[in-house]
């Protein structure tokens, strides 16, 4: 699973009880799920990976995540093994240009920045109060969600009353990891609330590659009597929704999300007002 947010906290001290660290992660962690973000908290995220896959899930949530929120109290949590190793590591990434992104700190005890290792010292810091603006400067740093008009890149419809077929073929590509992008077809009748779905090409890089799979497809349906439409003209509110939601994409609205024929209405004739002749006095 690919991630937004990367948690980084001490889940436990010494003595093998939970931090303060632990308790201020989690509300954290709620803060920006109710936000629709996706996150990785290690008490949470974990429990799906397995022990076998432990290691493995959280270098996968360090790779994905375009913000690392590190939640501290101490100096000395900041420090331990792990936790060190965790932003240690997405620093790394930020500074050799491997990634683009942003590392944010909680303060959940009585930091300092002097107190800090020289690397985080000039990184962004709130403290337990400010919850609601680290929520809104994480979201900030995330990549605007684009809208499905943008990423849809062939609308084909094909109408054949002898066979009964009112069908529509799409052909999205998105990038569902920031790293490459996905080409898949999209098929189903025009009235369907749903449309199945089929990898075509994967990881394509640039958009020559995306156009040459994208031309490919469309020779092939317009040899199949398919034709070319706008696909906010064919789909239905539902079916709409349904292909957003595939593709993680926001929509906007439009009216052309309902699949209506309107035939052009005669537009009104101008009243006529008969002038009535001055009576003779």
């Amino acid at each position: 699973m690919k991630y937004d947010v990367f948690i980084s906290f001490k889940n436990s001290g010494k003595d093998g009880k939970p931090t303060a660290d632990a308790a201020a992660a989690r509300r954290v962690y709620q803060a920006l799920k109710a936000e629709g973000i996706r996150v990785f908290f290690s008490e949470e995220s974990l429990a799906a990976a397995g022990r076998g896959h432990f290691w493995g899930a959280i270098e996968d949530a360090l790779e994905s995540a375009r913000v690392l929120v590190l939640v501290a109290s101490c100096p000395e949590h900041i420090k331990s093994r792990w936790v060190k190793t965790e932003w240690g590591n997405f620093m790394n990434a930020m500074v050799s240009g491997h990634k683009d992104g942003e590392l944010f700190i909680y303060d959940c005890g009585p930091l300092k920045s002097a107190d800090l290792p020289l690397f985080l010292r000039y990184q962004q810091m709130f403290s337990s109060k400010d919850l609601a603006k680290l929520v809104q400067f994480v979201r900030n740093a995330l990549p605007t969600v684009p809208a499905l008009p943008q990423l849809v890149r062939l609308s084909m419809h094909c109408l054949n009353p002898k066979k009964n077929e009112d069908k529509i073929y799409l052909v999205t590509a998105h990038s569902p990891t920031g790293t490459g992008y996905n080409v898949t077809a999209h098929w189903g009748a025009r009235s369907s609330k749903g449309l199945k779905s089929q990898m075509k090409a994967a990881q394509l890089m640039d958009e020559a590659e995306i156009r040459a799979v994208v031309e490919t497809l469309e020779r092939e349906k317009l040899r199949n009597g398919y034709r070319r439409v706008t696909h906010r003209k064919l789909l239905t509110k539902e079916a709409l929704a349904s292909l957003s939601a595939s593709l993680g994409l926001a929509t906007e609205p439009s009216k052309n999300n309902h699949v209506q024929e309107l035939k052009k209405r005669p537009k009104p004739k101008a009243a006529t007002v008969k002038r009535r002749s001055p009576k003779k006095k």
